[in-house]
């Protein structure tokens, strides 16, 4: 977004998240704006909800001296805050660009600049932009009429974690965004095990098989693993195996290779989805990575016992196990991947929002810099982004347990696979382990805590949770869960 539009988009997340209003001189406080330039925002605000609900479903009305939003019945704060994003990246130029490119092949920037009509000039500077911010995954657009069948320049891997991370993101469900494919493919069977994923999960997955499908089969991309990496992800596949092109019908699938490109879709689709595995499953992998003695993971046996005992924490045997598994997919990650694409996930403009909210967290990330980045295996994959990454991982570790509970709550998070875990050990913490219980069925859930729609009815037992590591979230989800446990205990 272009810093307007994100001051605007966050203008209206307070409004939202403010249930009983807010004044003109709180949110003039906490965006640092003079009274003029609130004013003119508003206004701005306004007229893109108008313009993105023309029926007049969201609308900023003032009572007395609040400002509140009302929104019609049929929708909820996930599908608004969605749609309002999603809106204002498709007006920025930069996406525009992105969004082509990778579509498409242009032989010149002056094509690409008339199939988008843009002039030249502009399509130069933004480019400028997003070669910056593609150099996290080794990735440059470049244009030619003869060497290259795409204007992006990098290893397919790295392409191929663009896609899954960038669509995402982008378009959240909200919409379909491969018009170039099948409609079929928007119903095909998943390629993993999906009956324990919620509907913004289902749909995700969807998203990484058209991207995966668009790459192998009308650009005719083939992704090649080593061996080295195939070692480890073997384990995985063994146990759930993935099934990436087991449904598709008359397609020539002799060039691809089928082996590689399920086994990388199974893996990006772990380390970006929390819950892919089950309980179970999860349980027979570590075990059989902590037999391989493959040399990750014995690094992962290491690191977790000294974490543990740096940190003075124990943690049961079925504890352990699961965060073992969710280590050893992060190690995995760094070595074989090792893409830091945080400037995808978050706007650095935003005031606040990303601040991590730990007070131990210098210790984390001493942890990490004198264990991982002192390990031959991964020190030089290990970068600032994935320092801090790593630093949040540890965290959440530390605040793992097995617990029993009464609030059911379902947790789903886009941002990475292990923030599921940091959410539920951050309740256990606050609420003890005698009221909550956690599930994967959104519909049983007294809770949901999403950033994505999960196909809710009403905002009655939602809470959009987009930063899990913001202050002023936490403080407004404690409150919403403290207000069900009293309904629970007292209703």
């Amino acid at each position: 977004m272009k810093k307007n539009e994100t001051l605007r988009f966050e203008l209206l997340k307070q409004l939202l998240y403010a249930k009983s209003g807010a004044t003109s001189q709180q949110m003039m406080d906490l965006f640092a704006l003079s009274s003029k330039t609130f004013y003119r925002y508003k206004k701005q605000l306004s007229d893109d909800l108008n313009t993105v609900f023309p029926q007049g479903d969201v609308t900023i009305q003032k009572k007395k001296l609040l400002y509140v939003i009302e929104l019609a019945p049929s929708l909820t704060f996930s599908y608004v805050l969605d749609s309002m994003r999603l809106y204002y990246i498709r007006i920025s130029q930069k996406f525009s660009i992105l969004e082509a490119v990778l579509k498409r092949h242009y032989i010149s920037v002056e094509a690409l600049a008339q199939d988008l009509n843009l002039s030249p000039s502009h399509v130069y500077s933004n480019l400028t932009f997003l070669n910056k911010i593609l150099r996290p995954f080794e990735l440059k657009i470049s244009f030619s009429s003869s060497i290259y069948k795409t204007n992006f320049q990098g290893a397919e891997l790295n392409i191929r974690t663009l896609g899954f991370v960038l669509f995402w993101n982008v378009f959240k469900g909200l919409e379909w965004p491969f018009a170039k494919t099948p409609n079929s493919y928007k119903t095909l069977p998943s390629a993993v095990n999906e009956q324990r994923l919620s509907p913004s999960q289902q749909t995700r997955l969807r998203y990484f098989q058209n991207v995966t499908y668009w790459r192998t089969i009308y650009r005719k991309e083939s992704l090649t693993l080593s061996q080295e990496f195939k070692d480890y992800l073997v384990h995985f596949e063994s146990v759930a195996p993935t099934k990436l092109f087991s449904t598709l019908e008359n397609i020539d699938l002799e060039q691809i290779n089928l082996k590689d490109e399920a086994y990388f879709f199974g893996f990006l689709s772990r380390f970006l989805i929390a819950n892919i595995d089950s309980v179970e499953e999860r349980q027979v992998i570590t075990q059989s990575l902590v037999q391989s003695k493959l040399p990750l993971a014995e690094l992962t046996t290491r690191t977790l016992d000294k974490l543990l005992t740096t940190f003075k924490v124990k943690l049961s045997p079925d504890s352990y196990l699961e965060n073992y598994y969710l280590l050893i997919i992060c190690l995995i990650y760094i070595r074989f991947i090792g893409i830091n694409f945080r400037k995808f996930l978050v706007d650095d403009t935003t005031v606040s929002k990303a601040n991590w909210f730990s007070s131990d967290e210098s210790s984390y990330r001493s942890f990490v810099k004198e264990t991982l980045g002192k390990e031959p295996l991964v020190r030089k994959h290990l970068n600032a982004g994935l320092v801090s990454f790593m630093a949040k991982f540890f965290n959440s570790i530390l605040k793992s347990g097995e617990r029993e509970a009464k609030l059911r709550i379902f947790i789903q998070h886009s941002n990475n696979h292990f923030i599921y875990d940091f959410v539920k050990n951050n309740l256990l913490t606050i609420f003890g382990d005698t009221t909550l219980e956690f599930t994967f069925d959104v519909e049983e859930a007294d809770v949901i805590i999403s950033d994505a729609f999960e196909g809710e009815r009403s905002n009655e037992r939602t809470f959009h949770f987009e930063h899990s590591h913001d202050q002023i979230s936490w403080r407004e989800l404690i409150l919403f869960i403290s207000g069900k446990i009293y309904t629970l205990h007292n209703a």
